[in-house]
């Protein structure tokens, strides 16, 4: 009988990490945290940084579907 072993690259590894790490923040150092604390102090971003922050965001919630589908298809694996 033969195992079949993932092998994942470091490249790999550091992109899981990177992702985690972001999703686990709870700390004021957060990228939303960051981010609401720009949104008080909006003179902290000039004009075209705000613009570009936007862009940004309009990226994200571009992807909130495919999210979502992965979420109801992995809570479907699960049952």
């Amino acid at each position: 009988m033969v195992l079949e072993q993932e092998i994942i690259s470091q490249k790999d590894l550091d992109q899981l990490l990177h992702i985690n790490e972001f999703i686990e923040q709870k700390n004021e150092n957060s990228l939303v945290g960051e981010l609401k604390e720009a949104i008080l102090d909006s003179g902290k971003l000039e004009l075209s940084q705000w613009e570009s922050l936007r862009t940004h965001i309009s990226e994200i919630e571009a992807l909130i579907p495919h999210i979502e589908l992965i979420i109801k298809l992995k809570k479907a694996n699960k049952g």
